[in-house]
Protein backbone atom coordinates (compact mmCIF):
# COMPACT_ATOMS: atom_id res chain seq x y z
CA UNK A 1 0.00 0.00 0.00
CA UNK A 2 2.75 2.53 0.96
CA UNK A 3 4.69 1.46 -2.44
CA UNK A 4 0.80 2.18 -4.33
CA UNK A 5 1.00 5.51 -2.51
CA UNK A 6 4.72 6.41 -3.09
CA UNK A 7 4.55 5.94 -6.86
CA UNK A 8 1.09 7.73 -6.87
CA UNK A 9 2.94 10.69 -4.97
CA UNK A 10 5.96 10.60 -7.87
CA UNK A 11 3.20 10.88 -10.33
CA UNK A 12 1.80 14.41 -9.05
CA UNK A 13 5.05 15.45 -8.15
CA UNK A 14 6.46 14.56 -11.47
CA UNK A 15 3.10 16.03 -13.30
CA UNK A 16 3.58 19.72 -10.99
CA UNK A 17 6.69 19.99 -12.06
CA UNK A 18 6.47 19.23 -15.76
CA UNK A 19 3.50 21.17 -16.09
CA UNK A 20 4.28 25.23 -18.04
CA UNK A 21 2.22 28.02 -16.79
CA UNK A 22 0.50 30.04 -19.70
CA UNK A 23 -0.01 33.70 -18.49
CA UNK A 24 -3.28 34.84 -20.49
CA UNK A 25 -4.20 38.46 -20.75
CA UNK A 26 -7.99 39.23 -21.52
CA UNK A 27 -10.22 42.27 -20.43
CA UNK A 28 -13.49 40.49 -20.23
CA UNK A 29 -14.81 41.39 -16.72
CA UNK A 30 -17.60 41.01 -16.64
CA UNK A 31 -20.45 38.17 -16.54
CA UNK A 32 -21.54 36.01 -18.86
CA UNK A 33 -18.08 36.94 -20.62
CA UNK A 34 -15.64 36.66 -17.50
CA UNK A 35 -17.17 32.63 -16.38
CA UNK A 36 -18.12 31.38 -19.44
CA UNK A 37 -13.53 32.02 -20.20
CA UNK A 38 -12.98 30.80 -16.80
CA UNK A 39 -15.64 27.68 -17.96
CA UNK A 40 -13.41 27.49 -20.91
CA UNK A 41 -10.09 27.42 -18.91
CA UNK A 42 -10.94 24.99 -16.44
CA UNK A 43 -12.12 22.66 -19.00
CA UNK A 44 -8.64 22.72 -21.29
CA UNK A 45 -6.70 22.47 -18.28
CA UNK A 46 -8.48 19.11 -17.24
CA UNK A 47 -7.61 17.95 -21.14
CA UNK A 48 -3.94 19.30 -20.60
CA UNK A 49 -2.74 18.55 -17.36
CA UNK A 50 0.45 19.37 -18.70
CA UNK A 51 -0.45 23.33 -18.98
CA UNK A 52 -1.39 25.71 -16.26
CA UNK A 53 -3.28 28.93 -17.30
CA UNK A 54 -2.58 32.24 -15.47
CA UNK A 55 -5.20 34.45 -15.92
CA UNK A 56 -4.72 38.23 -15.93
CA UNK A 57 -7.32 40.39 -16.51
CA UNK A 58 -6.88 43.74 -18.64
CA UNK A 59 -9.31 46.33 -19.70
CA UNK A 60 -9.53 46.12 -23.01
CA UNK A 61 -9.95 48.88 -25.53
CA UNK A 62 -10.39 49.43 -29.62
CA UNK A 63 -7.06 50.13 -30.23
CA UNK A 64 -4.91 51.08 -26.74
CA UNK A 65 -2.48 48.27 -25.80
CA UNK A 66 -0.28 50.70 -24.11
CA UNK A 67 0.50 47.85 -21.15
CA UNK A 68 1.13 45.41 -23.95
CA UNK A 69 3.47 47.31 -25.62
CA UNK A 70 5.42 48.22 -22.24
CA UNK A 71 5.47 44.66 -21.38
CA UNK A 72 6.81 43.32 -24.56
CA UNK A 73 9.42 45.82 -24.68
CA UNK A 74 10.35 45.36 -21.23
CA UNK A 75 10.35 41.08 -21.62
CA UNK A 76 7.50 41.10 -19.33
CA UNK A 77 4.48 40.21 -21.66
CA UNK A 78 2.07 37.20 -21.39
CA UNK A 79 1.66 34.29 -23.46
CA UNK A 80 -1.21 34.98 -24.92
CA UNK A 81 -3.47 38.20 -25.47
CA UNK A 82 -7.01 38.96 -25.81
CA UNK A 83 -6.22 41.41 -29.15
CA UNK A 84 -9.30 43.84 -31.45
CA UNK A 85 -9.07 41.64 -34.17
CA UNK A 86 -8.76 44.49 -36.86
CA UNK A 87 -5.34 45.90 -34.45
CA UNK A 88 -3.77 42.53 -35.35
CA UNK A 89 -1.99 43.71 -38.82
CA UNK A 90 -0.76 46.74 -37.37
CA UNK A 91 0.78 44.54 -34.29
CA UNK A 92 2.06 42.43 -36.36
CA UNK A 93 4.13 44.73 -38.77
CA UNK A 94 5.13 46.81 -35.26
CA UNK A 95 6.75 43.25 -34.43
CA UNK A 96 4.73 43.29 -31.36
CA UNK A 97 3.48 39.55 -31.96
CA UNK A 98 4.49 36.23 -33.05
CA UNK A 99 3.39 34.23 -36.04
CA UNK A 100 0.64 32.13 -34.41
CA UNK A 101 1.03 30.08 -37.53
CA UNK A 102 4.63 28.88 -37.11
CA UNK A 103 3.04 27.61 -33.78
CA UNK A 104 0.11 26.14 -35.24
CA UNK A 105 1.98 24.18 -37.37
CA UNK A 106 4.27 23.15 -34.39
CA UNK A 107 1.17 21.32 -32.75
CA UNK A 108 0.07 19.47 -35.92
CA UNK A 109 -2.79 22.05 -37.02
CA UNK A 110 -3.64 21.88 -41.21
CA UNK A 111 -3.72 25.57 -41.70
CA UNK A 112 -5.49 25.48 -44.75
CA UNK A 113 -8.00 23.05 -42.97
CA UNK A 114 -8.05 25.53 -40.21
CA UNK A 115 -9.31 28.15 -42.10
CA UNK A 116 -12.12 26.60 -43.71
CA UNK A 117 -13.51 26.83 -40.51
CA UNK A 118 -13.83 29.98 -39.84
CA UNK A 119 -15.70 33.48 -41.67
CA UNK A 120 -13.07 34.12 -44.41
CA UNK A 121 -13.54 37.81 -43.06
CA UNK A 122 -12.20 36.73 -39.64
CA UNK A 123 -9.39 34.98 -41.39
CA UNK A 124 -8.53 38.16 -43.73
CA UNK A 125 -8.35 40.27 -40.23
CA UNK A 126 -5.72 37.79 -38.76
CA UNK A 127 -3.20 38.07 -41.95
CA UNK A 128 -0.47 40.02 -42.51
CA UNK A 129 2.21 39.41 -45.24
CA UNK A 130 0.36 36.15 -45.90
CA UNK A 131 0.81 34.66 -42.68
CA UNK A 132 -1.78 34.27 -40.27
CA UNK A 133 -0.59 36.15 -36.62
CA UNK A 134 -3.41 35.54 -34.32
CA UNK A 135 -6.85 33.34 -34.40
CA UNK A 136 -10.11 34.44 -34.40
CA UNK A 137 -12.68 34.78 -31.80
CA UNK A 138 -16.52 35.84 -31.34
CA UNK A 139 -17.76 38.58 -34.01
CA UNK A 140 -20.08 40.63 -34.05
CA UNK A 141 -22.63 42.97 -36.42
CA UNK A 142 -24.10 46.54 -36.45
CA UNK A 143 -27.76 46.95 -37.04
CA UNK A 144 -30.34 49.78 -36.03
CA UNK A 145 -32.47 49.40 -32.76
CA UNK A 146 -35.79 51.25 -32.50
CA UNK A 147 -38.41 52.06 -30.05
CA UNK A 148 -41.31 50.87 -31.98
CA UNK A 149 -43.92 53.07 -29.36
CA UNK A 150 -42.26 56.76 -29.96
CA UNK A 151 -42.05 55.84 -33.41
CA UNK A 152 -45.16 55.04 -34.13
CA UNK A 153 -46.63 58.13 -31.70
CA UNK A 154 -44.67 60.17 -34.36
CA UNK A 155 -46.58 59.05 -36.87
CA UNK A 156 -44.17 56.24 -38.69
CA UNK A 157 -45.16 52.96 -38.84
CA UNK A 158 -41.52 51.80 -39.96
CA UNK A 159 -37.87 53.09 -39.13
CA UNK A 160 -35.99 55.46 -41.82
CA UNK A 161 -34.63 53.78 -44.53
CA UNK A 162 -31.99 56.96 -45.78
CA UNK A 163 -29.73 58.37 -43.43
CA UNK A 164 -31.58 61.98 -44.80
CA UNK A 165 -35.05 60.40 -43.98
CA UNK A 166 -33.45 59.99 -40.62
CA UNK A 167 -33.17 63.48 -39.75
CA UNK A 168 -36.09 64.34 -40.63
CA UNK A 169 -37.74 60.80 -38.56
CA UNK A 170 -35.79 62.30 -35.73
CA UNK A 171 -37.40 66.54 -35.97
CA UNK A 172 -40.31 64.74 -35.03
CA UNK A 173 -39.10 62.73 -31.98
CA UNK A 174 -36.82 65.06 -30.60
CA UNK A 175 -38.70 67.21 -28.05
CA UNK A 176 -37.44 69.91 -25.79
CA UNK A 177 -38.58 69.54 -22.22
CA UNK A 178 -37.60 72.38 -19.20
CA UNK A 179 -34.47 74.16 -19.16
CA UNK A 180 -33.80 73.85 -22.77
CA UNK A 181 -32.58 70.15 -21.94
CA UNK A 182 -34.02 67.23 -24.25
CA UNK A 183 -36.92 65.24 -22.94
CA UNK A 184 -37.07 62.83 -25.88
CA UNK A 185 -34.56 62.26 -28.46
CA UNK A 186 -34.31 61.08 -32.24
CA UNK A 187 -30.77 60.14 -32.89
CA UNK A 188 -27.19 60.22 -32.15
CA UNK A 189 -25.03 59.37 -35.06
CA UNK A 190 -22.13 58.83 -32.72
CA UNK A 191 -23.99 57.33 -29.87
CA UNK A 192 -23.50 53.76 -29.15
CA UNK A 193 -21.66 52.26 -31.98
CA UNK A 194 -21.82 55.23 -34.64
CA UNK A 195 -18.64 55.35 -35.31
CA UNK A 196 -16.79 56.68 -38.37
CA UNK A 197 -16.56 53.52 -40.47
CA UNK A 198 -20.36 53.00 -40.08
CA UNK A 199 -21.32 56.17 -42.00
CA UNK A 200 -18.68 55.49 -44.23
CA UNK A 201 -19.92 52.37 -44.96
CA UNK A 202 -23.56 53.85 -45.11
CA UNK A 203 -22.14 56.67 -48.09
CA UNK A 204 -20.26 53.64 -49.49
CA UNK A 205 -17.00 55.73 -49.12
CA UNK A 206 -13.77 54.11 -49.60
CA UNK A 207 -10.50 54.29 -47.42
CA UNK A 208 -7.81 53.20 -49.34
CA UNK A 209 -6.57 51.74 -52.53
CA UNK A 210 -4.65 48.92 -52.47
CA UNK A 211 -3.00 49.14 -56.15
CA UNK A 212 -1.30 52.68 -55.11
CA UNK A 213 -1.20 51.74 -51.39
CA UNK A 214 -2.31 55.37 -50.47
CA UNK A 215 -4.97 56.38 -48.25
CA UNK A 216 -7.50 58.04 -50.08
CA UNK A 217 -10.30 58.82 -48.09
CA UNK A 218 -9.54 62.63 -47.44
CA UNK A 219 -10.58 63.08 -50.82
CA UNK A 220 -13.56 60.41 -50.91
CA UNK A 221 -17.04 62.14 -51.99
CA UNK A 222 -18.88 59.09 -49.49
CA UNK A 223 -16.26 59.96 -46.63
CA UNK A 224 -16.93 63.54 -46.63
CA UNK A 225 -20.56 63.38 -47.44
CA UNK A 226 -20.81 60.92 -44.25
CA UNK A 227 -18.62 63.66 -42.28
CA UNK A 228 -20.77 66.01 -43.18
CA UNK A 229 -23.73 64.25 -42.59
CA UNK A 230 -22.79 64.35 -39.28
CA UNK A 231 -22.15 68.23 -38.71
CA UNK A 232 -25.07 68.82 -40.23
CA UNK A 233 -26.72 66.91 -37.18
CA UNK A 234 -24.65 68.37 -34.42
CA UNK A 235 -25.12 71.96 -36.09
CA UNK A 236 -29.18 71.11 -36.12
CA UNK A 237 -29.45 69.71 -32.39
CA UNK A 238 -26.47 70.67 -30.87
CA UNK A 239 -23.26 68.77 -30.35
CA UNK A 240 -22.77 69.30 -26.46
CA UNK A 241 -26.34 68.67 -25.71
CA UNK A 242 -27.15 65.80 -27.26
CA UNK A 243 -23.69 64.46 -25.49
CA UNK A 244 -24.98 65.57 -22.16
CA UNK A 245 -28.45 63.47 -23.29
CA UNK A 246 -26.37 60.24 -24.60
CA UNK A 247 -24.56 60.40 -21.19
CA UNK A 248 -27.91 60.09 -19.00
CA UNK A 249 -28.11 56.94 -16.82
CA UNK A 250 -30.84 56.11 -14.91
CA UNK A 251 -30.01 52.73 -12.90
CA UNK A 252 -29.37 50.05 -15.12
CA UNK A 253 -30.81 52.06 -17.95
CA UNK A 254 -29.51 54.04 -20.73
CA UNK A 255 -31.46 56.30 -22.56
CA UNK A 256 -32.94 53.80 -25.27
CA UNK A 257 -33.88 51.48 -22.45
CA UNK A 258 -35.43 54.11 -20.53
CA UNK A 259 -37.64 55.29 -23.44
CA UNK A 260 -36.13 58.24 -24.02
CA UNK A 261 -33.82 57.70 -26.93
CA UNK A 262 -36.04 57.03 -30.50
CA UNK A 263 -33.72 54.91 -32.20
CA UNK A 264 -29.79 53.99 -31.96
CA UNK A 265 -27.09 52.03 -33.61
CA UNK A 266 -25.56 48.97 -31.63
CA UNK A 267 -24.28 45.86 -31.93
CA UNK A 268 -26.43 42.44 -31.88
CA UNK A 269 -24.89 41.57 -28.62
CA UNK A 270 -27.24 44.60 -27.07
CA UNK A 271 -29.78 42.12 -27.81
CA UNK A 272 -28.65 40.14 -24.36
CA UNK A 273 -28.73 43.24 -22.30
CA UNK A 274 -32.02 44.57 -23.73
CA UNK A 275 -33.82 41.01 -22.46
CA UNK A 276 -31.94 41.30 -19.29
CA UNK A 277 -32.80 44.80 -18.07
CA UNK A 278 -35.20 46.53 -20.40
CA UNK A 279 -38.99 47.46 -18.79
CA UNK A 280 -41.38 44.31 -19.09
CA UNK A 281 -43.36 46.69 -21.62
CA UNK A 282 -40.26 48.21 -23.82
CA UNK A 283 -41.15 47.57 -27.33
CA UNK A 284 -37.98 47.33 -29.49
CA UNK A 285 -37.46 46.33 -33.17
CA UNK A 286 -34.41 45.55 -35.45
CA UNK A 287 -33.83 47.01 -39.00
CA UNK A 288 -30.94 48.00 -41.25
CA UNK A 289 -28.50 50.83 -40.56
CA UNK A 290 -30.12 53.38 -43.24
CA UNK A 291 -27.67 53.98 -45.56
CA UNK A 292 -27.55 56.63 -48.73
CA UNK A 293 -29.04 54.48 -51.14
CA UNK A 294 -31.48 53.07 -48.92
CA UNK A 295 -30.21 49.58 -49.08
CA UNK A 296 -29.28 48.45 -45.64
CA UNK A 297 -25.62 47.54 -44.68
CA UNK A 298 -23.61 46.25 -41.65
CA UNK A 299 -20.06 45.99 -40.65
CA UNK A 300 -18.16 43.02 -38.37
CA UNK A 301 -15.63 43.54 -35.75
CA UNK A 302 -14.77 41.41 -33.08
CA UNK A 303 -11.85 39.64 -31.01
CA UNK A 304 -8.96 37.45 -31.86
CA UNK A 305 -6.19 35.71 -29.66
CA UNK A 306 -2.78 36.61 -30.48
CA UNK A 307 1.36 35.38 -29.05
CA UNK A 308 2.99 38.50 -28.04
CA UNK A 309 6.61 38.52 -29.02
CA UNK A 310 9.17 37.00 -26.24
CA UNK A 311 5.92 34.66 -24.93
CA UNK A 312 8.28 32.07 -22.71
CA UNK A 313 5.47 29.01 -23.95
CA UNK A 314 4.76 29.87 -27.67
CA UNK A 315 3.59 26.60 -28.53
CA UNK A 316 1.39 25.75 -25.00
CA UNK A 317 0.15 29.52 -26.03
CA UNK A 318 -0.60 28.03 -29.31
CA UNK A 319 -2.61 25.05 -28.36
CA UNK A 320 -4.33 27.34 -25.75
CA UNK A 321 -5.65 30.22 -28.32
CA UNK A 322 -6.72 27.44 -30.77
CA UNK A 323 -8.40 25.41 -27.88
CA UNK A 324 -10.31 28.95 -27.34
CA UNK A 325 -10.85 30.04 -30.68
CA UNK A 326 -12.59 26.05 -31.70
CA UNK A 327 -14.10 24.32 -28.83
CA UNK A 328 -13.62 26.96 -26.32
CA UNK A 329 -15.87 29.26 -29.00
CA UNK A 330 -19.04 26.96 -28.86
CA UNK A 331 -19.07 27.03 -25.15
CA UNK A 332 -18.23 30.67 -25.64
CA UNK A 333 -20.95 31.94 -27.76
CA UNK A 334 -23.56 29.80 -26.36
CA UNK A 335 -22.87 31.41 -23.01
CA UNK A 336 -22.92 34.96 -24.23
CA UNK A 337 -24.86 35.41 -27.27
CA UNK A 338 -22.06 36.78 -28.99
CA UNK A 339 -21.58 35.95 -32.70
CA UNK A 340 -19.44 32.94 -33.76
CA UNK A 341 -16.44 33.12 -36.09
CA UNK A 342 -16.11 29.61 -35.66
CA UNK A 343 -18.58 27.92 -38.45
CA UNK A 344 -19.24 24.85 -36.16
CA UNK A 345 -19.96 26.52 -33.16
CA UNK A 346 -23.64 28.26 -35.49
CA UNK A 347 -25.56 25.23 -34.66
CA UNK A 348 -25.76 25.20 -30.94
CA UNK A 349 -25.19 29.09 -31.07
CA UNK A 350 -28.83 28.98 -33.28
CA UNK A 351 -30.09 26.10 -31.26
CA UNK A 352 -29.59 28.67 -27.95
CA UNK A 353 -31.50 31.31 -29.22
CA UNK A 354 -33.05 31.11 -32.86
CA UNK A 355 -33.59 34.68 -32.81
CA UNK A 356 -30.49 35.37 -33.59
CA UNK A 357 -30.85 34.02 -37.16
CA UNK A 358 -31.01 37.17 -38.60
CA UNK A 359 -27.52 38.13 -37.18
CA UNK A 360 -25.64 34.90 -38.48
CA UNK A 361 -27.01 35.72 -41.72
CA UNK A 362 -25.37 38.97 -42.19
CA UNK A 363 -22.26 37.83 -41.03
CA UNK A 364 -21.96 36.78 -45.26
CA UNK A 365 -22.20 40.06 -46.56
CA UNK A 366 -20.90 42.09 -43.78
CA UNK A 367 -18.20 44.85 -44.47
CA UNK A 368 -14.88 44.92 -42.45
CA UNK A 369 -12.31 47.65 -41.37
CA UNK A 370 -9.32 47.38 -43.92
CA UNK A 371 -6.36 44.47 -42.49
CA UNK A 372 -3.51 47.16 -42.81
CA UNK A 373 -0.73 47.48 -40.89
CA UNK A 374 -1.36 50.93 -39.34
CA UNK A 375 -5.73 49.96 -38.81
CA UNK A 376 -5.65 50.86 -34.97
CA UNK A 377 -3.97 54.64 -35.77
CA UNK A 378 -6.63 55.06 -38.80
CA UNK A 379 -9.75 53.97 -36.24
CA UNK A 380 -8.18 56.70 -33.88
CA UNK A 381 -7.41 59.56 -36.52
CA UNK A 382 -10.85 58.68 -38.46
CA UNK A 383 -12.66 58.96 -34.63
CA UNK A 384 -10.49 62.46 -33.94
CA UNK A 385 -10.97 63.95 -37.15
CA UNK A 386 -14.76 63.27 -36.18
CA UNK A 387 -14.55 64.87 -32.98
CA UNK A 388 -13.09 67.96 -34.56
CA UNK A 389 -15.75 68.11 -37.38
CA UNK A 390 -18.36 67.77 -34.72
CA UNK A 391 -16.85 70.68 -32.17
CA UNK A 392 -16.71 73.16 -35.09
CA UNK A 393 -12.82 73.29 -34.65
CA UNK A 394 -11.67 72.26 -37.96
CA UNK A 395 -13.82 71.64 -41.71
CA UNK A 396 -14.17 68.69 -42.80
CA UNK A 397 -11.88 69.23 -45.00
CA UNK A 398 -9.38 69.87 -43.20
CA UNK A 399 -9.53 67.56 -41.22
CA UNK A 400 -9.63 64.37 -42.65
CA UNK A 401 -6.56 65.81 -44.92
CA UNK A 402 -4.99 66.05 -41.65
CA UNK A 403 -5.85 62.52 -40.67
CA UNK A 404 -4.61 61.00 -43.84
CA UNK A 405 -1.28 63.34 -43.96
CA UNK A 406 -0.22 61.42 -40.29
CA UNK A 407 -1.99 57.90 -41.43
CA UNK A 408 0.01 57.62 -44.68
CA UNK A 409 3.42 58.87 -43.28
CA UNK A 410 3.01 55.76 -40.87
CA UNK A 411 1.68 53.24 -43.34
CA UNK A 412 4.86 54.47 -45.43
CA UNK A 413 7.64 54.28 -42.63
CA UNK A 414 6.13 50.56 -42.35
CA UNK A 415 6.78 49.91 -45.85
CA UNK A 416 10.39 52.00 -46.14
CA UNK A 417 9.08 53.70 -48.41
Amino acid sequence: MKKLVSIFLTLIIGLVFSQVEVVFWHGLSRDPDKSSIEKIIKEFENENPDIKVKVVIVPAAETDSTKLLTAVAAGTGPDLVYLDRFTVSQRAANNVLEPMEDYLKKIGIDISEMKNQFYSFAIEECIFNGKMWALPFDTDVRILLYNAKLLKKAGYNEPPKTVYEMINVADKLTVEGKRGRYETVGFIPWYAQGWPYTWIFAFEGKIFDKESGKFIFATDPGVIEAYKWQEEWANRFGYEALNAFGSLQIGDLNPFTAGKLAMIVDGNWTISGLKMFAPKDFEYKISGIPTKSGKPVTWAGGWSLAIPRGAKHKEAAAKLAYYIATKGQVIYCVDTLHLPTYKPAVKSFLEKDPSQKVFVELLDNAKTRPPLPVGALLWDKLVEARDYVLTGKKSVEQALLDAQKEVQEAYDKILGK
